[in-house]
């Protein structure tokens, strides 16, 4: 009996309030005292609010109160005392551009909504300052019964957005509210695949949300023939971009065809896993395409490749590891792109060491896939050799199957591709590598590109010689100088003993031996290098070149002497402290045979055939040094110049 009272107050309520909107509507104010009393006032946001009037704060309170006949009494009051008309007072916003709709949505005040919205329809699709209508605005406050009556007022309603390309469904699942999903999707289910501005639909956002009940009311929506923008779409690709597994399971039961569908690159999900690695999903998706069929682990992207080719251009061990480890009857030797080039090629062009080490030791991987030519005629090999990968180049030398003497299709080795490169540390190592496992070279490609490079190779010598000059030079001046600065100091003037006077005062001991012969070989091989660069500037290249080789090994072992010196002379000062003299001894035994190694390493581009220490330290450099970028000659970079210089 309450509630049907309370339903009959309602709706009375609801008709005497209407009536009393629509007689103050129509009522005449004086058009002169409303125009001087509707002067604005200095608006410090004119650019949000336009050339509206600011909101009385009254109304405010009286929507807050949510009484009908309460909120008539103030609009009739603010008309009156302002000789405003009804239309004038709706026409005013918020600071933030927000009418009298938008507030009552954001207040949940359904019976003050309608009784706006009954009498000024036009406020259902006026915006914000954030572009939102009033629907946006109750969706937020997760009102559904308002959401309900102004879609019933409007359907075309769910498909406007807001600033940020969002329509109330995008607003919707934001919120999580499943009621106020439901009345969206009741007036028009074609929303669920509209993108916002950062190209995802509510489909994709129910996803990354993680909400299931929502995302299953979205998965019933058929896909439209013609999807924009697939990948802000795709829950599919969502769930893979948010790594959440048991999602991925859960769209492949609910709509298993969803795994077929491609991106913009033509790319399916398994494209998408590979591509970001994401080793997980990767399995869930092989799970399933092993139940049904593994066509779609065949199937290429726009650009011809396979998802194991993105795992492996990226890099992805897990992902290619995974992919490998299926029984399918699938032989990586077909798995070709476009190109003509296997998973090996890929990650070897693309400088990806450990995937090219897992695929070496893997047993589906033969002989036939490692020496594979692409279109162009490179193996891996080749193809690493071209962007100069050590590390790479030594994963691949070091397998017996690996044949050294192929030739690409303009009749080059391994190795005629990276002397043909940029002059470059890791064109060294590259070098090194394939020499050191017996890639030959053929003599009349590297006679013509001797021939060819010879002016920079004279720029390249003139440079180096200017170079290690100037550090023979410091050389030169430290040794001198330490010569005249002994450690412990020397006997002064007035000492009883004639014969000490000016004498180094660690003369007898056997550091003090140590320090002097060696500051003597640094300081002789350091004025021999010199000498011997001085005269390379006036010999001809061959004799220049030889002279630099010799010079080269007097600055060497200046090199190697000095740290001997110096860890000589600092324990003549230390010698009363046990512990610290050992300290100092352990250091300098070990930098000083970092030192030689290094040293001796890097005097072998000179012409010096490596000894077995030096192929120590190429596989101790090849292993800590990982170039995984291409490199770029001069010729790339002067075009990049020209570019940005127009």
């Amino acid at each position: 009996m309450n509630h049907s009272q309370n339903s009959i107050n309602l709706v009375d309520a609801k008709q005497r309030c209407s009536e009393r909107m629509k007689k103050l509507k129509n009522t005449q104010f004086s058009s002169q005292q409303g125009a001087a009393a509707s002067q604005p006032r200095p608006l410090l946001h004119k650019e949000l609010v336009g050339e509206k009037k600011v909101m009385n704060s009254e109304f405010n309170e009286a929507v807050e109160k949510g009484d009908m006949d309460n909120f008539v009494n103030v609009l009739e009051q603010v008309c009156r005392e302002r000789n405003l008309p009804l239309s004038a007072v709706f026409d005013q916003v918020t600071w933030t551009g927000d009418s009298l709709l938008h507030v009552a949505a954001d207040k949940g005040k359904q019976h003050i909504v309608e009784l706006i919205a009954d009498h000024f329809q036009e406020l259902l699709i006026r915006r914000n300052a954030r572009g939102d209508t009033a629907l946006h605005v109750a969706v937020r406050s997760m009102n559904s019964n308002i959401v309900k009556f102004i879609l019933n007022k409007d359907k075309k309603l769910a498909k406007e957005k807001n600033q940020y390309g969002n329509t109330p469904l995008h607003e919707a699942v934001y919120s999580e509210h499943v009621d106020v999903v439901n009345q969206i999707l009741l007036a028009d289910k074609d929303v669920v695949h509209s993108l916002n501005k950062s190209n995802q639909s509510p489909l994709y956002l129910a996803v990354a949300n993680g909400n299931l009940e929502i995302l299953n009311l979205l998965l019933d929506v058929p896909l439209p023939s013609d999807l924009p923008r697939c990948l802000g779409n795709s829950p599919l690709h969502a769930a893979i971009l948010e790594r959440k597994p048991d999602l991925i399971k859960h769209i492949l039961v609910e709509r298993p065809e969803l795994v077929y569908l491609r991106d913009e690159d033509g790319g399916t999900p398994l494209h998408y896993a590979a591509y970001i690695g994401y080793g997980q999903g990767f399995h869930i998706l092989l799970e399933n395409s092993s139940k049904n069929s593994y066509e779609i682990v065949l199937e290429a992207n726009k650009k011809g490749h396979l998802p194991i080719h993105l795992a492996g251009k990226r890099g992805h061990v897990e992902v290619v590891q995974n992919f490998l480890q299926r029984d399918w009857n699938i032989n990586p030797f077909v798995l070709l792109n476009q190109k003509g080039q296997n998973i090996l090629h890929v990650a070897a062009k693309n400088g990806r060491s450990d995937v090219v080490r897992c695929l070496m030791k893997n047993w589906k991987i033969d002989q036939s896939t490692i020496n594979q030519k692409d279109c162009d005629g490179n193996t891996p090999l080749h193809l690493a050799s071209k962007n100069l990968f050590p590390k790479v180049l030594y994963f691949i030398t070091q397998d017996r199957r690996t044949n050294m003497n192929l030739l690409n299709n303009n009749g080059l080795t391994a190795r005629d591709i990276v002397n043909n490169n940029q002059l470059a540390i890791r064109k060294f190592l590259a070098n090194r590598v394939l020499k050191e496992a017996g890639v030959p070279l053929k003599v009349k490609d590297m006679l013509r590109s001797q021939h060819k490079q010879s002016p920079r190779t004279e720029l390249s010598l003139k440079d180096l010689l200017t170079t290690f000059l100037v550090v023979a030079t410091l050389m030169v001046t430290v040794t001198f100088a330490a010569a005249f600065t002994m450690p412990g100091g020397v006997y002064g003037p007035d000492d009883p003993n004639p014969k000490n006077r000016g004498t180094a005062i660690f003369a007898h001991k056997p550091l003090f031996w140590v320090f002097t012969i060696f500051n003597i070989i640094a300081m002789y091989s350091s004025v021999i290098a010199c000498g011997l660069m001085l005269l390379a500037f006036v010999f001809d290249h061959k004799l220049a070149t030889q002279a630099t080789t010799i010079a080269m090994g007097g600055l060497v072992l200046a090199f190697l002497t000095v740290p001997v010196a110096f860890m000589a002379a600092v324990r003549l000062v230390v010698a009363n402290n046990f512990t610290l003299a050992l300290i100092i001894t352990v250091i300098g035994v070990l930098y000083s045979s970092i030192i030689l190694l290094c040293l001796v390493f890097g005097f072998f581009p000179i012409g010096y055939s490596p000894p077995q220490v030096a192929k120590l330290v190429l596989r101790i450099l090849i292993t800590l040094i990982n170039y995984d970028d291409k490199p770029r000659d001069s010729v790339s970079q002067k075009e990049d110049k020209m570019r940005k210089d127009n």
